[in-house]
C-alpha cells in the first residue's frame, strides 16, 4: 500500500467510486485501492466481464451507476466514461451531493460543460477535471521556470506529438472512430491544457486537420497555430498514425505502457533563454556581454524527482473532497481548455482562424 502523510492517515478516509473501467478508469481504480487517503467503495461498468477486475480490488461492482449512487455512501466519484456520457453521469453524481472528478474533456461540448458546472455549483460540490499532466513534477518545474521569468519574455513554443495507435485500440473502442472520439478531443486536449497551464490563456487558433492516415470519420492528424494573451505564439503537430519518438507519452516516462525514448517533445523560446521538455535543459548565454549567434551557449539541466501524476492527482482530489484544497483544474478551467479544442475543430472545418474571448 502507498503511504501518505501522517496527517492523511489520521483523517477519515474519503469513500470513492469509479464509473467506467476502460483503460484510464482502471488506472484510477487501482490507485484508489492503494492510497491511504481514500477507500475504493465501488466500481461501475456496463460490461459484466469487468466484475473480475473489481474482485481483484476487493470492491463492490455495479452495472448501473444510478443504483450504485443510491446504495453506496460516497464522498466522491471518478467518471471515466466515453466523452458523450460525462454530462449525464457527472450530473447524477453532483445532484446527489457527491464531489466529482471527471476525466477530460469535462464534457463533449462547451454547452454541456456549462450545465455540469452550474449543477455542481448549485449542489455545492467540488468539480475537478482530469488533466493529470498538471501534477507531473516535470510540468510543475517547467511552469516554475517559465512563469518565474528564467527564460525572459516567452516568445514561442514548438510541440510535437506523434504516435501510432494500433488496430486493437479501435476494436476495443469503436466510438474512437466516430465524431468526438478522435485525437483532437482525446490527445490534443492534453497538449492544449498543458500549454495553457504553462503559458497562459489562448486568444487565437488556426488549424489544419487531415483524415489521410486512417480515413475515419474523425481526424488522425492536425497542425495548429496558437496565439496567447501575452502575444506568445506556438505551433503544434499531432498525429496518431505514424511511428514516432516525439510525444509526451513516450518522452516523460509517465506511463510505462508506452515505449520510452530520450527525446524532447516541446521547446520553449524566450528572450533570455530557451528550454526543452521533458529534458528541462535551459540554453542561455552565460556572459551577458557576449550575446549573439557567434558566441558559445551554456546549458543547465534542472533536476526533478519523478512521481506518478495519476497518483498525485487522485491524492489531490481526496484533499479537495476533504475541503483542504481547491481543484487545480476547476470546471471553468476545464471548460476553457474545451473552448480552445472546439476552436481547433471549428478552424479545421472552416479553414479560418478562430478568436477566443478573454
Amino acid at each position: 500500500m502507498e503511504r501518505g502523510t501522517e496527517e492523511a492517515a489520521e483523517r477519515r478516509r474519503v469513500r470513492l467510486a469509479v464509473i467506467g473501467l476502460g483503460m484510464i478508469g482502471k488506472v484510477h481504480a487501482q490507485f484508489a485501492s492503494r492510497l491511504d487517503e481514500c477507500e475504493l467503495a465501488a466500481v461501475c461498468d456496463t460490461d459484466r466481464s469487468r466484475e473480475k477486475f473489481s474482485q481483484e480490488l476487493k470492491t463492490a461492482f455495479y452495472t448501473d451507476y444510478r443504483v450504485m449512487l443510491e446504495r453506496e455512501a460516497l464522498d466522491g466519484v471518478i467518471v471515466a466514461l466515453p466523452n458523450e456520457a460525462h454530462e449525464s453521469a457527472g450530473s447524477a453524481c453532483v445532484e446527489r451531493g457527491v464531489h466529482l472528478f471527471v476525466e477530460k474533456p469535462i464534457a463533449p461540448t462547451v454547452e454541456a460543460a456549462a450545465r455540469l458546472i452550474e449543477r455542481a455549483a448549485k449542489n455545492r460540490v467540488q468539480l475537478l477535471v482530469g488533466h493529470h499532466r498538471r501534477f507531473n513534477p516535470l510540468v510543475e518545474a517547467a511552469r516554475q521556470i517559465i512563469r518565474g521569468g528564467e527564460l525572459g519574455s516567452l516568445l514561442g513554443v514548438s510541440v510535437l506529438c506523434g504516435f501510432y495507435k494500433p488496430a486493437e485500440y479501435f476494436i476495443a473502442g469503436p466510438w474512437r472512430k466516430e465524431k468526438g472520439g478522435g485525437p483532437v478531443l482525446l490527445n490534443l486536449i492534453h497538449e492544449i491544457d498543458t500549454l495553457r497551464y504553462l503559458c497562459g490563456e489562448i486568444t487565437r487558433v488556426y488549424a489544419e486537420v487531415s483524415h489521410k492516415g486512417r480515413n475515419f470519420p474523425v481526424e488522425d492528424t492536425v497542425s495548429v497555430s496558437l496565439r496567447f494573451e501575452n502575444d506568445t505564439v506556438a505551433s503544434m503537430l499531432l498525429t496518431d498514425t505514424a511511428p514516432s519518438q516525439w510525444a509526451y507519452e513516450c518522452t516523460t516516462g509517465e506511463n510505462l505502457f508506452f515505449y520510452q525514448t530520450k527525446e524532447n517533445c516541446c521547446h520553449f523560446f524566450g528572450t533570455e533563454a530557451s528550454l526543452d521538455f521533458p529534458g528541462l535543459n535551459k540554453v542561455y548565454y552565460a556572459d551577458p556581454n557576449r550575446r549573439g549567434w557567434q558566441h558559445p551557449l551554456s546549458i543547465r539541466k534542472t533536476g526533478v524527482s519523478t512521481a506518478n501524476s495519476y497518483q498525485r492527482q487522485l491524492a489531490h482530489f481526496c484533499r479537495v473532497v476533504s475541503g483542504e484544497e481547491s481543484p487545480r483544474t476547476s470546471g471553468i478551467d476545464g471548460q476553457r481548455t474545451l473552448i480552445a479544442i472546439e476552436a481547433v475543430l471549428t478552424s479545421g472545418q472552416t479553414r479560418q482562424p478562430v478568436l477566443l474571448e478573454p
